[in-house]
Parts: structure tokens; C-alpha cells; sequence
């Protein structure tokens, strides 16, 4: 008799469950349709997906907080006080499954310390949770490729508004290029160079004076062997910012600011060097940086680290610190380092770009 009544039990409790699991899922599966309809240049589709994935979330988020509310609402369950597991103590005594299921799906996920194991702070966090900034964001993508540059850029805000509530927090960062590049489409340099910076930080900028100034003081010696000691001396694990440094670099290039150009494009290839270099040495035990040369040759045994370069303007990169370096009368230094890269880049295109500024800076060397 006990195991049957135990079995109906455990039946009603993982009905409940899978309800509760049901409802959480629906705007998932929405977003992932609208995904897929993206993915599949469905434009349309996709768009209606998206808001329907904003409303289902919305309509969710209610519903829980409702519960949540009602649940709470009694003297017993008051007198239990804010914490949130003298609260389950008293739901459970009361079979009051739905408000448990739910408070235990977000304290499971997140850990009752990230609440304070508050019950407030658990309510505060889950009516955040009405914003949807995925969905935000896949909807700035889609009016972003049919050209509506002021509704991408409105919903790409409304995405990093809400960054707190992002599955993956470090997604903010890809928002904040894409708000660049919208400044960029919208031909407003001055708004993408402070969105880019606003990649990097404040902190961030500060800690690169000092690091760029070091790259500086090896590199305008003008001697070809302080190539390699470049790489040698200097580690930076900025990631995030990487193509920021990059798109930095070439916009004060464009402008003829040269100075800090070099920095930003110095900060560039460090950034991407250190992260395949780490990369490098993970795959192959056998493996230290000793030269550029034997770390270009490194690199093509590893496509998927020659295409994340190339995503990441890793390689591009190098080329432009050595037109920097040019402009700034660093020639000796220029030449060595395009010519590592015309016999060693892991990209043809850019062997071929140094093989090119080579045969110019010969020129200008012997006129």
C-alpha cells in the first residue's frame, strides 16, 4: 500500500515537474526556431519567432512571480522569514510543489548563496528575468541585414540594457561590437571609436599605457632581431578586446595618427599572438615560442586556429603594425617583420600584402 501511494505520489510530483519544464521550455524552443529561420535567410519568420519568445518569457515570468506572490502570501509561510530555506521548510509542509519547483529551478541553477538565500532577492532576480535580450538581440540581426540600421541599433541597446540577465554574460561583448559596426554602417565614426573603446574599459585602457609604451620602447630601437624579442618579452590576455584593438588601429591609421595607431595595433598582435601561443602549447607538449618564424610554421598544422585568426584580424594585424611602424620611421623593424611574415603568414593574402610593402620600402630605402 505504501509503495503504491509513494508511486502516485512521485507520479503527481513529476507531472507537476514536467508542466513546470514545459512552460519554462516554450520560449526557449521559440528562440531556437527563430534561429533556425534566421540561419535559413527565413527573415520573416525569424522576426515572429523572436517576439513570440519575448512574450513567452514575459507571460512565463508572470506566472512564476504570481505563484511565488500567493504562495508567500500566508502567515505561516510569512513567519518562516526571508530565508529562502526555513521558506521551502514550510511550502513542503504545506505540498505547495509549484512555488517549491519553481524557487528550487532557480536556486539549483544559480546556487541559494547567489540569492544571499533571500527569498526577496530570488523574487527581485526572476522579474528581471521578463527581459528576454536574446531574443533583442537576434531581432537587431535581422533588421541589421535588411539595412534598418536605427532599429537594429535600438534593439542591440534594449539587448545590452538587460546584459545582467544574458544566459552567457560574456555575450554583452559581442553586442557592443555589433553597436559598433552599426555606427560604422551609419558612417558615425565618432560614436563607433567610443562604443569600440567601451569594449576595452576604462581599467582596461589604463593598464594598456603602460604595456603599449614597453612594446614601444623594444620596437623604436629599429633593430630586425627585436622582432623576435617583441614576442619574447610581452603577454597580454585582453581577449574580449581584441578585435577592438584591431578596428582601433585602423581607424586612427586612416586618420593619420600614427602614434596611437601603434599602439593599438601593437596591443592587437600581442593579444592574438598570446592566445595562440596558449592555444599552441596546449596542442602540441612539445612546443615554446623561440622565433616568429618557427611560430607562423607552428600554426597551419591547426586550421581551426589559422580561421580563428582570421575571424580575430590576428594575421591582418600584423601587417598593419608593420605599416605602422613604417609610418613612423621604424623601417629596419618593418622590414624584418614583413619579411617573416611574406615567407611564414599562415594566410597567403597576407604573405602577398607584405611581399607588396616589401618591394615599397625597398624602393623608398634605395630609391
Amino acid at each position: 500500500m505504501k509503495k503504491c501511494l509513494f508511486a502516485a505520489l512521485f507520479l503527481i510530483f513529476s507531472g507537476i515537474l514536467f508542466a513546470q519544464n514545459k512552460i519554462n521550455s516554450e520560449s526557449l524552443l521559440a528562440l531556437r526556431e527563430a534561429r533556425l529561420c534566421f540561419d535559413n535567410n527565413d527573415f520573416g519568420k525569424a522576426l515572429k519567432y523572436s517576439e513570440d519568445a519575448i512574450l513567452l518569457r514575459k507571460s512565463q515570468i508572470e506566472r512564476e512571480y504570481s505563484i511565488i506572490e500567493n504562495s508567500l502570501a500566508p502567515k505561516e509561510v510569512k513567519a518562516a522569514g526571508d530565508r529562502i530555506d526555513n521558506v521551502l521548510l514550510i511550502l513542503e509542509e504545506r505540498d505547495d510543489y509549484d512555488c517549491i519547483n519553481i524557487i528550487k529551478s532557480y536556486s539549483d541553477k544559480k546556487g541559494i548563496e547567489y540569492f544571499n538565500n533571500s527569498i526577496e532577492e530570488l523574487k527581485k532576480y526572476i522579474l528581471a528575468q521578463k527581459e528576454y535580450p536574446e531574443a533583442y538581440k537576434l531581432i537587431g540581426d535581422i533588421y541589421k541585414l535588411e539595412g534598418e540600421y536605427d532599429f537594429a541599433e535600438d534593439y542591440y541597446k534594449k539587448a545590452l540594457d538587460n546584459e545582467g540577465v544574458l544566459d552567457v554574460p560574456d555575450e554583452k561583448f559581442e553586442i557592443l561590437y555589433l553597436l559598433a559596426d552599426i555606427s560604422r554602417l551609419k558612417n558615425d565614426y565618432d560614436r563607433m571609436e567610443i562604443r569600440l573603446l567601451n569594449v576595452i574599459g576604462t581599467q582596461q585602457l589604463e593598464k594598456n599605457k603602460i604595456i603599449s609604451r614597453a612594446i614601444k620602447n623594444t620596437v623604436k630601437a629599429d633593430l630586425p632581431e627585436n622582432v623576435d624579442k617583441t614576442f619574447q618579452l610581452y603577454r597580454t590576455y585582453d581577449f574580449y578586446s581584441l578585435k577592438a584593438y584591431s578596428l582601433l588601429a585602423e581607424y586612427y591609421f586612416s586618420l593619420g595618427e600614427n602614434e596611437r595607431a601603434f599602439n593599438y595595433s601593437a596591443l592587437a598582435v600581442i593579444n592574438g599572438f598570446t592566445k595562440i601561443c596558449k592555444l599552441l602549447e596546449k596542442r602540441n607538449l612539445d612546443y615554446s615560442f623561440t622565433t616568429l618564424e618557427g611560430f607562423f610554421d607552428e600554426v597551419p598544422n591547426y586550421p581551426d586556429i589559422v580561421e580563428w585568426g582570421s575571424v580575430n584580424y590576428v594575421w591582418k594585424s600584423f601587417n598593419l603594425l608593420a605599416d605602422v611602424c613604417s609610418s613612423l620611421g621604424y623601417n629596419k623593424y618593418a622590414m624584418k617583420l614583413l619579411t617573416i611574415i611574406a615567407f611564414h603568414s599562415p594566410e597567403k593574402y597576407w604573405q602577398q600584402d607584405a611581399v607588396l610593402k616589401l618591394d615599397t620600402l625597398d624602393g623608398i630605402k634605395n630609391p
